[in-house]
Protein backbone atom coordinates (compact mmCIF):
# COMPACT_ATOMS: atom_id res chain seq x y z
CA UNK A 1 0.00 0.00 0.00
CA UNK A 2 1.24 3.67 -0.79
CA UNK A 3 1.42 5.48 2.69
CA UNK A 4 2.47 8.87 0.95
CA UNK A 5 -1.56 9.76 0.36
CA UNK A 6 -2.97 9.10 3.34
CA UNK A 7 0.29 10.34 5.39
CA UNK A 8 -0.27 13.63 2.85
CA UNK A 9 -4.41 13.57 3.99
CA UNK A 10 -3.80 13.60 7.71
CA UNK A 11 -0.79 16.55 7.09
CA UNK A 12 -2.68 18.67 5.51
CA UNK A 13 -5.88 17.70 7.46
CA UNK A 14 -4.71 18.75 10.54
CA UNK A 15 -2.69 21.89 9.58
CA UNK A 16 -5.80 23.28 8.65
CA UNK A 17 -7.27 22.21 11.45
CA UNK A 18 -4.77 23.44 13.64
CA UNK A 19 -4.36 26.94 11.87
CA UNK A 20 -8.24 27.03 13.14
CA UNK A 21 -7.61 26.40 16.22
CA UNK A 22 -4.42 28.56 16.48
CA UNK A 23 -6.90 31.39 14.88
CA UNK A 24 -9.77 31.08 17.90
CA UNK A 25 -7.42 30.68 20.46
CA UNK A 26 -6.62 34.25 20.43
CA UNK A 27 -10.11 34.94 19.44
CA UNK A 28 -11.74 33.46 22.80
CA UNK A 29 -10.09 35.45 25.31
CA UNK A 30 -10.76 38.44 23.28
CA UNK A 31 -13.96 37.74 22.61
CA UNK A 32 -14.81 37.64 26.36
CA UNK A 33 -12.76 41.07 26.96
CA UNK A 34 -15.25 42.70 24.64
CA UNK A 35 -18.51 41.14 26.66
CA UNK A 36 -17.37 41.57 30.08
CA UNK A 37 -14.32 43.78 30.16
CA UNK A 38 -12.93 41.83 32.51
CA UNK A 39 -8.94 40.30 32.36
CA UNK A 40 -10.16 37.87 34.94
CA UNK A 41 -13.17 36.39 33.31
CA UNK A 42 -10.82 36.21 29.99
CA UNK A 43 -8.48 33.80 31.87
CA UNK A 44 -11.20 31.51 32.16
CA UNK A 45 -10.20 30.49 29.08
CA UNK A 46 -7.11 29.06 29.66
CA UNK A 47 -8.47 27.84 33.18
CA UNK A 48 -11.17 25.61 31.08
CA UNK A 49 -8.74 24.36 28.36
CA UNK A 50 -6.44 23.24 30.99
CA UNK A 51 -9.76 21.22 32.83
CA UNK A 52 -11.10 20.36 30.26
CA UNK A 53 -7.91 18.43 28.79
CA UNK A 54 -6.69 17.28 32.34
CA UNK A 55 -10.15 15.52 33.05
CA UNK A 56 -10.58 13.88 29.41
CA UNK A 57 -7.21 13.31 28.32
CA UNK A 58 -7.09 9.80 29.87
CA UNK A 59 -10.56 8.33 29.00
CA UNK A 60 -10.08 9.63 25.50
CA UNK A 61 -6.94 7.78 25.50
CA UNK A 62 -8.33 4.78 26.26
CA UNK A 63 -11.75 4.93 24.03
CA UNK A 64 -8.83 5.55 21.16
CA UNK A 65 -7.63 1.76 21.56
CA UNK A 66 -10.81 0.28 22.14
CA UNK A 67 -12.62 1.60 18.91
CA UNK A 68 -11.24 2.33 15.13
CA UNK A 69 -9.39 5.57 14.56
CA UNK A 70 -10.89 6.79 11.68
CA UNK A 71 -14.36 7.08 12.73
CA UNK A 72 -13.81 9.02 16.24
CA UNK A 73 -11.89 11.28 13.92
CA UNK A 74 -14.77 12.10 11.42
CA UNK A 75 -16.79 12.64 15.01
CA UNK A 76 -14.70 14.77 16.57
CA UNK A 77 -14.44 16.96 13.76
CA UNK A 78 -17.83 17.33 12.67
CA UNK A 79 -18.77 18.23 16.54
CA UNK A 80 -15.98 21.18 16.75
CA UNK A 81 -17.25 22.06 13.09
CA UNK A 82 -20.71 22.45 14.58
CA UNK A 83 -19.35 24.16 17.65
CA UNK A 84 -17.43 26.83 16.25
CA UNK A 85 -20.43 27.12 13.23
CA UNK A 86 -22.86 27.86 16.14
CA UNK A 87 -20.53 29.81 17.84
CA UNK A 88 -19.89 32.11 15.53
CA UNK A 89 -23.29 32.65 14.10
CA UNK A 90 -24.59 34.03 17.86
CA UNK A 91 -21.75 35.87 18.16
CA UNK A 92 -22.85 37.54 15.03
CA UNK A 93 -26.24 37.55 16.16
CA UNK A 94 -25.28 39.33 19.33
CA UNK A 95 -26.36 36.40 21.45
CA UNK A 96 -23.21 35.14 22.62
CA UNK A 97 -22.61 35.21 26.36
CA UNK A 98 -19.52 33.96 28.61
CA UNK A 99 -21.25 30.97 30.19
CA UNK A 100 -21.82 29.14 26.50
CA UNK A 101 -18.72 31.03 25.21
CA UNK A 102 -17.29 28.72 27.64
CA UNK A 103 -18.97 25.83 27.19
CA UNK A 104 -17.79 25.76 23.43
CA UNK A 105 -14.33 25.93 24.82
CA UNK A 106 -14.75 22.95 26.86
CA UNK A 107 -16.24 21.12 24.70
CA UNK A 108 -13.81 21.08 21.69
CA UNK A 109 -10.77 20.58 24.20
CA UNK A 110 -12.49 17.17 24.64
CA UNK A 111 -13.74 16.40 21.22
CA UNK A 112 -9.48 17.47 20.30
CA UNK A 113 -8.96 15.38 23.56
CA UNK A 114 -10.34 12.39 21.30
CA UNK A 115 -9.18 13.05 18.26
CA UNK A 116 -5.60 12.64 19.05
CA UNK A 117 -4.71 9.67 20.26
CA UNK A 118 -6.80 8.38 17.31
CA UNK A 119 -5.11 10.32 14.51
CA UNK A 120 -1.71 9.20 16.40
CA UNK A 121 -3.02 5.52 16.28
CA UNK A 122 -3.74 6.32 12.45
CA UNK A 123 -0.68 7.17 11.80
CA UNK A 124 1.29 4.57 12.78
CA UNK A 125 -0.60 2.18 11.25
CA UNK A 126 -0.05 3.73 7.75
CA UNK A 127 4.05 3.85 8.70
CA UNK A 128 6.24 1.04 8.15
CA UNK A 129 7.96 0.28 11.50
CA UNK A 130 10.98 1.82 11.21
CA UNK A 131 9.43 5.01 9.35
CA UNK A 132 7.25 5.37 12.64
CA UNK A 133 9.57 7.83 14.71
CA UNK A 134 10.03 10.06 11.06
CA UNK A 135 6.57 10.11 10.53
CA UNK A 136 6.12 11.61 14.29
CA UNK A 137 8.63 14.19 13.27
CA UNK A 138 7.37 15.03 10.30
CA UNK A 139 4.20 16.20 11.89
CA UNK A 140 5.99 19.01 13.53
CA UNK A 141 5.98 21.71 11.02
CA UNK A 142 2.23 21.75 10.93
CA UNK A 143 1.68 22.99 15.15
CA UNK A 144 4.81 24.98 14.12
CA UNK A 145 2.96 26.55 10.95
CA UNK A 146 -0.16 27.36 12.95
CA UNK A 147 1.62 28.93 15.74
CA UNK A 148 3.50 31.10 13.51
CA UNK A 149 0.35 32.47 11.03
CA UNK A 150 -2.86 31.73 13.90
CA UNK A 151 -2.23 33.92 16.12
CA UNK A 152 -1.96 36.68 13.67
CA UNK A 153 -4.71 35.65 11.51
CA UNK A 154 -6.77 35.58 14.62
CA UNK A 155 -5.77 39.43 15.44
CA UNK A 156 -6.96 40.75 12.25
CA UNK A 157 -10.28 38.40 11.34
CA UNK A 158 -11.15 39.60 15.31
CA UNK A 159 -10.69 43.15 14.34
CA UNK A 160 -12.71 42.73 10.91
CA UNK A 161 -15.65 41.20 12.57
CA UNK A 162 -15.84 39.07 16.14
CA UNK A 163 -17.35 36.14 14.35
CA UNK A 164 -15.00 35.70 11.74
CA UNK A 165 -12.04 33.90 13.61
CA UNK A 166 -14.96 31.20 14.35
CA UNK A 167 -16.29 30.92 11.72
CA UNK A 168 -13.06 29.71 10.01
CA UNK A 169 -12.24 27.96 12.44
CA UNK A 170 -15.53 26.28 11.74
CA UNK A 171 -14.50 25.40 8.06
CA UNK A 172 -11.20 24.30 9.38
CA UNK A 173 -12.87 21.15 11.08
CA UNK A 174 -15.17 20.78 8.23
CA UNK A 175 -11.98 20.79 5.62
CA UNK A 176 -10.20 18.15 8.02
CA UNK A 177 -13.62 15.86 8.09
CA UNK A 178 -13.55 15.87 4.08
CA UNK A 179 -9.68 14.74 4.69
CA UNK A 180 -10.18 12.33 7.18
CA UNK A 181 -13.08 11.09 5.06
CA UNK A 182 -11.23 11.14 2.11
CA UNK A 183 -8.71 8.51 3.33
CA UNK A 184 -8.22 5.38 1.68
CA UNK A 185 -10.37 2.63 3.50
CA UNK A 186 -7.47 -0.22 3.39
CA UNK A 187 -5.02 3.03 5.08
CA UNK A 188 -7.81 4.08 8.10
CA UNK A 189 -9.22 0.03 8.38
CA UNK A 190 -6.96 0.24 11.96
CA UNK A 191 -8.44 -2.85 14.43
CA UNK A 192 -8.49 -2.02 18.30
CA UNK A 193 -6.50 -3.71 19.18
CA UNK A 194 -8.09 -5.45 21.43
CA UNK A 195 -5.99 -8.77 22.83
CA UNK A 196 -2.68 -7.69 21.51
CA UNK A 197 -0.93 -7.10 25.02
CA UNK A 198 -1.87 -10.22 27.11
CA UNK A 199 -2.91 -10.60 30.57
CA UNK A 200 -3.58 -7.57 33.14
CA UNK A 201 -1.52 -4.98 30.80
CA UNK A 202 -4.56 -4.13 28.83
CA UNK A 203 -5.90 -2.46 31.16
CA UNK A 204 -3.15 -0.17 32.71
CA UNK A 205 -0.43 1.82 30.15
CA UNK A 206 0.88 3.75 33.47
CA UNK A 207 2.15 0.14 34.35
CA UNK A 208 3.51 -0.44 30.94
CA UNK A 209 5.21 2.68 31.03
CA UNK A 210 6.51 1.95 34.37
CA UNK A 211 7.84 -1.08 33.03
CA UNK A 212 9.52 0.02 30.13
CA UNK A 213 12.30 2.39 31.94
CA UNK A 214 13.10 5.28 29.09
CA UNK A 215 10.04 7.12 28.26
CA UNK A 216 8.11 7.64 31.74
CA UNK A 217 11.73 9.63 32.69
CA UNK A 218 12.18 10.95 29.49
CA UNK A 219 8.49 12.73 29.62
CA UNK A 220 9.35 13.74 33.22
CA UNK A 221 12.49 15.15 31.86
CA UNK A 222 10.91 16.87 28.88
CA UNK A 223 8.38 18.13 31.25
CA UNK A 224 10.68 19.73 32.86
CA UNK A 225 12.27 21.45 29.86
CA UNK A 226 8.68 22.48 28.63
CA UNK A 227 7.47 24.30 31.72
CA UNK A 228 11.48 26.02 31.49
CA UNK A 229 10.85 26.64 28.30
CA UNK A 230 7.59 28.48 28.73
CA UNK A 231 9.20 30.94 31.59
CA UNK A 232 11.54 32.22 29.17
CA UNK A 233 8.63 33.06 26.92
CA UNK A 234 7.23 35.38 29.39
CA UNK A 235 10.58 36.60 30.68
CA UNK A 236 11.51 37.56 27.30
CA UNK A 237 8.43 40.13 26.80
CA UNK A 238 9.34 41.64 30.28
CA UNK A 239 13.03 41.66 29.20
CA UNK A 240 12.21 43.09 25.74
CA UNK A 241 9.63 46.05 27.66
CA UNK A 242 12.10 46.72 30.37
CA UNK A 243 14.79 47.30 27.67
CA UNK A 244 12.56 49.99 25.63
CA UNK A 245 10.59 47.44 23.07
CA UNK A 246 7.34 48.76 22.12
CA UNK A 247 3.94 46.51 21.22
CA UNK A 248 5.23 46.50 17.39
CA UNK A 249 8.85 45.47 18.79
CA UNK A 250 7.84 42.46 21.18
CA UNK A 251 5.65 41.23 18.33
CA UNK A 252 8.48 41.13 15.55
CA UNK A 253 10.29 39.68 18.37
CA UNK A 254 7.62 36.73 18.81
CA UNK A 255 7.44 36.42 14.73
CA UNK A 256 11.79 35.66 14.88
CA UNK A 257 11.76 33.34 17.52
CA UNK A 258 8.49 31.65 15.93
CA UNK A 259 10.67 31.28 12.65
CA UNK A 260 13.01 28.98 14.61
CA UNK A 261 10.68 26.34 15.83
CA UNK A 262 9.09 26.45 12.49
CA UNK A 263 12.78 25.76 10.57
CA UNK A 264 13.74 23.21 13.73
CA UNK A 265 10.51 21.56 12.58
CA UNK A 266 11.23 21.31 9.23
CA UNK A 267 15.06 20.00 9.96
CA UNK A 268 13.34 17.22 12.71
CA UNK A 269 13.04 14.40 10.61
CA UNK A 270 16.96 14.44 9.15
CA UNK A 271 17.48 15.41 13.16
CA UNK A 272 15.71 12.47 13.97
CA UNK A 273 17.90 10.27 11.22
CA UNK A 274 21.47 11.21 13.04
CA UNK A 275 21.16 11.54 16.74
CA UNK A 276 19.03 9.12 19.31
CA UNK A 277 16.38 10.92 21.67
CA UNK A 278 19.12 10.78 24.80
CA UNK A 279 21.14 12.97 22.48
CA UNK A 280 18.40 15.00 21.24
CA UNK A 281 17.22 15.75 24.72
CA UNK A 282 21.10 16.78 25.67
CA UNK A 283 21.76 19.04 22.80
CA UNK A 284 18.48 20.89 23.35
CA UNK A 285 19.44 21.25 27.12
CA UNK A 286 22.86 22.58 26.42
CA UNK A 287 21.45 24.79 23.56
CA UNK A 288 18.66 26.39 25.83
CA UNK A 289 21.29 27.22 28.34
CA UNK A 290 23.05 28.94 25.77
CA UNK A 291 20.43 30.74 24.41
CA UNK A 292 18.97 31.80 27.87
CA UNK A 293 22.59 33.25 29.19
CA UNK A 294 22.74 35.09 25.76
CA UNK A 295 19.82 36.96 26.46
CA UNK A 296 21.67 38.92 29.21
CA UNK A 297 23.68 41.47 27.11
CA UNK A 298 21.15 42.01 24.27
CA UNK A 299 19.07 45.25 24.50
CA UNK A 300 17.86 44.57 20.61
CA UNK A 301 14.34 43.19 19.84
CA UNK A 302 15.69 41.61 17.21
CA UNK A 303 18.58 40.11 18.57
CA UNK A 304 16.78 38.98 21.73
CA UNK A 305 14.21 37.22 19.04
CA UNK A 306 17.38 35.55 17.32
CA UNK A 307 18.36 33.80 20.75
CA UNK A 308 14.65 32.78 21.49
CA UNK A 309 15.09 30.94 17.89
CA UNK A 310 17.44 29.57 18.77
CA UNK A 311 15.87 28.09 22.00
CA UNK A 312 12.69 27.37 19.76
CA UNK A 313 14.70 25.37 17.35
CA UNK A 314 14.84 22.72 19.64
CA UNK A 315 11.37 22.16 20.52
CA UNK A 316 10.18 20.43 17.82
CA UNK A 317 13.00 17.92 17.56
CA UNK A 318 12.51 16.97 21.51
CA UNK A 319 8.83 16.44 21.41
CA UNK A 320 9.16 14.43 17.94
CA UNK A 321 11.97 12.09 19.44
CA UNK A 322 9.82 11.66 22.60
CA UNK A 323 6.49 10.64 20.82
CA UNK A 324 8.41 9.16 18.12
CA UNK A 325 9.84 6.79 21.10
CA UNK A 326 6.09 6.07 21.70
CA UNK A 327 5.13 5.43 18.16
CA UNK A 328 7.91 2.98 17.92
CA UNK A 329 7.60 1.41 21.66
CA UNK A 330 4.24 0.98 22.66
CA UNK A 331 2.21 -2.32 21.71
CA UNK A 332 -0.68 -1.82 19.58
CA UNK A 333 -2.94 -2.07 22.46
CA UNK A 334 -2.00 0.96 24.22
CA UNK A 335 -0.88 2.84 21.77
CA UNK A 336 -3.72 5.53 22.43
CA UNK A 337 -3.76 5.31 26.40
CA UNK A 338 0.18 5.90 26.42
CA UNK A 339 0.09 8.38 23.97
CA UNK A 340 -2.82 10.13 26.27
CA UNK A 341 -0.56 9.64 29.22
CA UNK A 342 2.53 10.95 28.05
CA UNK A 343 0.58 13.96 27.09
CA UNK A 344 -0.35 14.24 30.24
CA UNK A 345 2.85 13.42 32.05
CA UNK A 346 4.98 16.61 29.68
CA UNK A 347 1.89 19.15 30.52
CA UNK A 348 2.27 18.20 34.13
CA UNK A 349 4.11 21.73 35.60
CA UNK A 350 2.18 23.81 33.02
CA UNK A 351 -0.56 25.33 35.20
CA UNK A 352 2.05 25.98 37.86
CA UNK A 353 4.62 27.77 35.36
CA UNK A 354 3.51 31.39 34.52
CA UNK A 355 2.95 32.06 38.16
CA UNK A 356 6.39 30.57 39.04
CA UNK A 357 7.75 32.74 36.36
CA UNK A 358 5.73 35.81 37.60
CA UNK A 359 6.99 35.07 41.40
CA UNK A 360 10.86 35.05 40.32
CA UNK A 361 10.27 38.45 38.19
CA UNK A 362 8.69 40.20 41.03
CA UNK A 363 11.19 39.08 43.27
CA UNK A 364 14.31 39.46 41.16
CA UNK A 365 13.36 41.12 38.13
CA UNK A 366 14.10 39.97 34.82
CA UNK A 367 18.39 39.45 34.95
CA UNK A 368 17.08 37.49 38.17
CA UNK A 369 14.99 35.36 35.94
CA UNK A 370 17.35 34.80 33.53
CA UNK A 371 19.76 33.39 35.76
CA UNK A 372 17.47 31.09 37.17
CA UNK A 373 15.60 29.69 33.73
CA UNK A 374 19.62 29.17 32.27
CA UNK A 375 20.14 27.14 35.72
CA UNK A 376 17.48 25.02 35.51
CA UNK A 377 18.45 24.27 31.83
CA UNK A 378 21.95 23.52 32.90
CA UNK A 379 20.52 21.24 35.99
CA UNK A 380 18.25 19.37 32.95
CA UNK A 381 21.94 19.08 30.64
CA UNK A 382 23.69 17.59 33.59
CA UNK A 383 20.65 15.22 34.39
CA UNK A 384 20.67 14.25 30.63
CA UNK A 385 24.30 12.91 30.72
CA UNK A 386 23.66 11.16 34.23
CA UNK A 387 20.23 9.64 34.14
CA UNK A 388 20.64 5.97 33.71
CA UNK A 389 17.44 5.22 31.36
CA UNK A 390 19.09 7.74 28.97
CA UNK A 391 22.35 6.22 28.90
CA UNK A 392 20.78 2.83 28.83
CA UNK A 393 18.35 3.92 25.37
CA UNK A 394 21.90 5.15 24.04
CA UNK A 395 23.71 1.69 24.49
CA UNK A 396 20.28 -0.18 23.22
CA UNK A 397 20.97 1.73 20.46
CA UNK A 398 24.48 1.11 19.73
Amino acid sequence: MDVRRPFALLWISQALSQFGTSVSSLAYPLLILELTGSAAQAGLVGAVVAVAGLVTRLPAGSLADRRPPRPLMLAADAARAILLAVLAVSVSAGLAGIGPVLVVVGLEVCAGAVFGPAEFRLLRAISAPEERAIAVGRMQSRSQLAGLLGPLAGGVLFGIAPWLPFAVDALSYAASFALVAALPRAASSVDSGAGAVPGRERKSAWRWLRRDGFLLPAALWVAALTATFSAVGLIVIVVAQDRGAGSAAIGLMSSISAAGGLAGALLTPAIQRRLRPGAVFRLAALVDTAATVALLPLQSPVLIGVAGAVAFFSAPVVAASLFGEVSVRVPDALVGRAQSSMVLVVGLLAPVTPVLAGLVLDRSGSTGGIIACATVFAVLTVVSLVLPAFRRAAADAR
